[in-house]
């Protein structure tokens, strides 16, 4: 299946989040989505009807964009959970257990002051510990807009689409080809982090454009083109600086590697680039290989 055709998006009201709204609607194959807002109280309501007063507000407000959804040609759910204790990245990941979500699809920052200056916690809490692949976006024109009535456009995703592989086993771009079929245009990247001599970093470098260049002729086959960049040093600032120099659509890289699973993403290259690229990030969990 399709990462795309059914999205889980945790939505708060904020900028980012309805900036999300406006994006997914630009993403081809799209077919289910499910809202889900999650209201944190230390002191739930006591009702007798047993439906708070804020979840019956979120509710409202939510139908809004269900609407304009359904229009554009979507299933569209809606799911409204209130929690007393935990973290919402947990009920996160139970929804998304349960309704065999692929992807979630969410703003990097939220409603909170602190949110607004950095990666947003809940954010952070799901590319650290969700078990689905993420993509986060990001409106530029929320820190200075006070207008919430009127959303900045979403540009086109798949425009130009940044694939950053360490070669690690399953290659990240070939499951791009086989599941990204809409891009439009792909820069392969590979950064050499480590080597003892030059020698050694510029053998590393000459057989990092090899296997970039076998990755480019599987995406000849469905006449996607492409091009392939090898460097040398910090991998997350070369991947910033290279997806500003090429105005990337959409930066897509793994949260695993060649040192396996880390424990703590935000201190690897995915959560840096997370926090701090321009573009669009799209991380994936696992991959199935093909060649």
């Amino acid at each position: 299946m399709c990462m795309f055709e059914k999205l889980l998006v945790p939505f708060d009201f904020s900028v980012d989040s309805r900036y999300v709204i406006q994006c997914l609607k630009k993403i081809p194959k799209v077919k289910e989505i499910i809202l889900l807002h999650v209201i944190y109280s230390k002191y739930p309501s006591n009702l007798e009807c047993g439906v708070s007063p804020d979840a019956d507000y979120a509710r409202l407000r939510l139908n809004e964009l269900v609407k304009d959804l359904e229009n554009s040609g979507m299933q569209v759910q809606t799911i409204i959970k209130e929690i007393t204790g935990g973290e919402i990245v947990d009920v996160i990941n139970q929804v998304a257990f349960r309704e065999s979500i692929p992807l979630v699809m969410m703003g990097r920052r939220g409603q909170g002051v602190i949110e607004s200056l950095i990666l947003g916690s809940v954010a952070s809490d799901v590319l650290r510990y969700g078990k689905t692949d993420l993509l986060l976006v990001h409106s530029h024109k929320a820190e200075s807009s006070n207008d919430r009535g009127h959303d900045p456009p979403c540009p086109d995703l798949f425009s130009n689409v940044m694939i950053c592989t360490d070669f690690s086993d399953p290659e990240i771009g070939y499951r791009c080809r086989d599941e990204l079929p809409w891009i439009q245009k792909a820069t392969l990247f590979h950064a050499v982090t480590t080597g003892t001599s030059n020698e050694e970093v510029q053998s590393s470098i000459d057989a990092g454009k090899l296997q970039l260049e076998k990755i480019t002729e599987a995406f000849s086959t469905i006449r996607i083109p492409v091009q392939v960049y090898a460097c040398v040093g910090n991998a997350a600032e070369e991947i910033i600086s290279r997806s500003s120099q090429e105005k990337s659509s959409l930066i897509v890289l793994k949260s695993t590697g060649k040192k396996g699973l880390l424990t703590n993403l935000l201190g690897s290259t995915t959560g840096h680039v997370a926090r701090n690229a321009h573009s669009p990030v799209l991380v994936l969990r696992s991959a199935h290989s093909s060649s």
